[in-house]
This record gives structure tokens, C-alpha cells and sequence, in this order.
């Protein structure tokens, strides 16, 4: 049976999947376990859930909407996909599959400093989105590590909730643009070139310190190194990447016919939001081009 390869399981890929369950596709979600959602402790910005929800608990609602309407979570690893005369085949670890469509929705790892102890402290004080978590650090120190723009735009960022920033660079130099750096200057951010060696703290992060024995009290650190993302798929097909993103159109389309992408792959807010959005963009899209179309929900349709 052919039907829809979606790899990825986390808030992008089962929205897709929901859909194109919905429209009588054969659904097979390729979820190994991983992703960034379910790393998450608590996230109090998602839609639907105003006393907050985890990581792991919106990842298992999303299952079993998606699951209601037939689709098929495959608990393999992808290790390979290309294309055959009539559609894919997507080979893991452990099988190998024809489908007629994909939507790579593979997610972003986030990449960690080279800190002593930052995994232990990921959700207890660590963060790699302010958009998501500098609320919880309002009027409190923070620190965001990394030397880029990313970074500057972080820690800039991070004024509309907290005077006490700073920006770390960890022994490299701070490579902003100019015009990023000069904003920095005028907010009067610290920028500290030090080496960082580890991080302390009992209950949660408490401070970082320097290989000087220096000792930075902060109550949260923001990781802005920037993403390193699963394009590798995306480029065996031959779909252009940009860095560690996935080029898509405004649709979710990519250059190969009947392959769409989705969420924090292709770059942008990196938000839960955004993601479930871009799935649903992706899935409809993908339907409308194997019927030539506008895009049907078989299952509202009165029989």
C-alpha cells in the first residue's frame, strides 16, 4: 500500500498527520523517539492549554488525535529516501516503504555550548527560545551565550522583561553586525569574553563559572548558537537547504513534486504554534496536489 510518509513526529508532522488521515490517505508517521517537544518541561503559550502543558503530554495528545483517524506511528529511525517512477521509497533502520508523498517534518536539534553540565540543567534554568521561557525569568539575571546576531537579537530581546542581561561569548569574540552590536551598546548589555567552564546550582541553574574560578550569578541562560537541523533527507532528494534549514515556498512545497516540509526544520519562530500550522499548510497542500484540486475532508463529507 502506498499512502503519506511524514517523518517526524513531534507537533508539525502530526498535524500534518491528522489531515491526511482525515482524507483517507494511508498515514505513516516515522517517529524514533526523539524531538525537541519532548524535552520540554512546561510551555504556558500553547493554544488550548491555559494551565500550561509538557512537552511529552502534547506530543501523546497529538498521537492519539492523529492515530483516531487512522495513522500509523512507525518507531523507526529514516536512514535513507529517494525517489522511484511513481513515487518514494523511505528506507529505516529497520524497513523500507513506498509512498506516493512526504512531508519532511524532522525538527531542529538544538545546538548545546560547550559548558560543562548544560543537558542537567535544560529546563531548570537552560532555555533555547525566549520567546518561550524569558517570561518565567521576569526582574531576574539572565545571560544568553553565544557571539553571533542570533544572540544580540536574544539578549535585546530579553529587555522587555528583565534589566539584568548579559551576553556571553565563551572565549570568542562578539561577531555581530555592527549595527546589532551598537544596540547592544546602547542597552548597556555587559559582553563577556570569557572562557565558561560549567554551570552550579542545587534546585535549578544558580550561576555559571568562568575556567577563572569566576563565578556569574544567573537565574537563567539562553543558548543562542543557533540550530542544527535534519536537512540531510531533504538533500538526498536534492532539495535546497540553507544552513540547517529546509527551502521551502510560501505553501510548504519544495522543489520536488509531492514533497512539503514543515515546522522547525524550515527555520522561522521555532514556535508549537507555527509548527501545527505549517503541518496542516503542508498536509492540505500535498492533497491538493495528488487530487489536482482543492483539498476535500472526507470525513465531513455527509455520506
Amino acid at each position: 500500500m502506498s499512502g503519506v510518509a511524514i517523518i517526524g513526529g513531534g507537533p508539525a508532522g502530526l498535524s500534518a498527520a491528522i489531515y491526511t488521515a482525515r482524507a483517507d490517505k494511508r498515514t505513516l508517521v516515522f517517529d524514533d523517539g526523539g524531538g525537541t517537544t519532548r524535552d520540554v518541561s512546561r510551555m504556558e503559550n500553547v493554544y488550548g492549554f491555559p494551565d500550561g502543558v509538557t512537552g511529552p503530554e502534547l506530543v501523546e495528545v497529538g498521537q492519539e488525535h492523529a492515530e483516531k483517524y487512522g495513522a500509523e506511528r512507525i518507531s523507526e529511525e529514516v536512514v535513507h529516501i529517494e525517489r522511484t517512477d511513481d513515487g518514494f521509497r523511505v528506507e529505516t533502520t529497520a524497513d523500507e516503504y513506498a509512498v506516493d508523498g512526504v512531508i519532511l517534518a524532522t525538527g531542529a536539534d538544538y545546538e548545546r555550548p560547550a559548558i560543562a553540565d548544560v543537558e542537567a540543567y535544560e529546563g531548570q534554568g537552560v532555555s533555547y527560545c525566549v520567546e518561550c521561557d524569558a517570561y518565567f525569568y521576569r526582574d531576574r539575571p539572565v545571560a544568553v551565550v553565544g557571539n553571533g546576531n542570533y544572540a544580540a537579537t536574544e539578549a535585546l530581546m530579553l529587555l522587555d522583561y528583565t534589566d539584568d542581561v548579559r551576553l556571553l561569548t565563551n572565549g570568542s569574540d562578539f561577531d555581530a553586525d555592527p549595527e546589532l552590536q551598537a544596540k547592544v551598546d546602547a542597552a548597556e548589555i555587559p559582553v563577556r569574553t570569557d572562557r565558561l567552564d560549567r554551570l552550579v546550582g542545587d534546585d535549578g541553574l544558580e550561576g555559571i563559572v568562568t575556567t577563572d574560578g569566576e563565578t556569574i550569578a544567573v537565574d537563567g541562560l539562553f543558548v543562542a548558537l543557533g540550530t542544527a537541523g535534519g536537512t540531510d533527507l531533504a538533500e538526498m532528494l536534492g532539495i535546497p537547504v540553507d544552513g540547517d534549514e529546509i527551502v521551502t515556498e510560501p505553501d510548504q512545497s519544495t522543489t520536488v513534486d509531492r514533497v512539503y516540509a514543515a515546522g522547525d526544520a524550515t527555520g522561522g519562530h521555532q514556535q508549537i504554534a507555527t509548527s501545527v500550522g505549517e503541518g496542516a499548510r503542508a498536509a492540505i497542500n500535498l492533497l491538493e496536489a495528488f487530487r489536482g484540486a482543492d483539498y476535500v475532508d472526507y470525513k465531513k463529507v455527509p455520506a
